[in-house]
């Protein structure tokens, strides 16, 4: 207790004196105010804590906003191609183009939506990995490529698949490691205006699987690249951005690659292309 009968917090340290017959003769010792350091301790916990208990709500809105606006999302788009079918024999010139631009709109909003729910997903902890034995190029890389075969020929653009490798099985989770090559062979098309896009399987010199997803596009700037697998950033900002997004995507990819115990490296030149190489720990 101080003079003014304020507590103080101490460290006390003693030592004791003893005789040649083991009594004790003396102490000696010395005492440390941290009084200050315990109350800036205590206020850093209080202000983590706070700060957990904001970034979960805000993920648990995002959540709940998220499925609320989905469902109407999908219902909208349902009837919408109910319509243009019933109407599809006395549809104007021009009217298909509309019906075109709503479900390209509607899609795009559903994307956003499900992007959203996986981050607030994996930021609240409720994402559940189920690990499981399965073959990455027959289980995952030959459907994403002839689900996004068509995507890619609409630009004019070729999807390659090269296995390089005939060890292609993994002990993983199946869904979020489909939803990172999703994303990334997404990324390819939209940033790709003209050549190929390669998905190349093969192993590294310590046999640990790699995966890699190549394209031709514009490519990413060396400045850019240390911020890409930030939420929310994208190298284009404003009204002026030429492509549509919300920076999500290569956040989640990073996500869900640290829970599969995978590392993602990146090396691109701008106005050259891409290279996104997935590891397999």
């Amino acid at each position: 207790m101080k003079r003014d009968g304020q507590f103080i917090t101490a460290n006390l340290n003693l030592h004791r004196f003893k005789d040649d017959e083991d009594n004790t003769v003396y102490f000696e010792g010395s005492m440390q105010d941290i009084t200050e350091s315990e109350r800036i301790k205590s206020e850093l916990i209080k202000a983590k804590e706070s700060a957990e208990i904001a970034n979960r709500l805000k993920s648990e809105f995002l959540a709940q906003m998220s499925h609320e606006i989905r469902t109407p999302i999908h219902a909208l788009l349902a009837f919408t191609n109910l319509m243009k079918e019933e109407m599809n024999e006395h549809l104007e010139f021009g009217t298909e183009e509309n019906y075109e631009i709503i479900d390209s709109a509607g899609k795009r909003i559903i994307r956003t939506i499900d992007l959203i729910l996986n981050m607030s997903e994996l930021q609240t902890g409720t994402y559940e990995k189920v690990l499981k034995k399965f073959d990455i190029y027959k289980d995952v890389i030959r459907r994403l490529n002839a689900e996004f075969t068509t995507q890619a020929e609409m630009k004019g653009l070729k999807i390659a698949v090269k296995k390089m490798t005939d060890e292609t099985y993994l002990i993983a989770d199946q869904y979020s490691v489909e939803q990172i090559l999703s994303n990334l062979l997404s990324n390819a098309i939209k940033y790709t205006n003209k050549g190929l896009i390669e998905i190349i399987v093969s192993r590294n010199q310590a046999d640990k699987l790699v995966v890699s997803v190549a394209d031709s596009g514009i490519g990413i700037s060396e400045e850019y690249l240390s911020q890409i697998f930030d939420a929310f950033s994208q190298e284009e900002t404003g009204y002026s951005r030429r492509f549509e997004g919300n920076g999500l995507g290569l956040a989640l990819v990073k996500k869900y690659c640290e829970l599969n115990d995978a590392s993602i490296s990146v090396t691109s030149k701008k106005g050259e292309g891409s290279t996104f190489k997935i590891v397999f720990n």
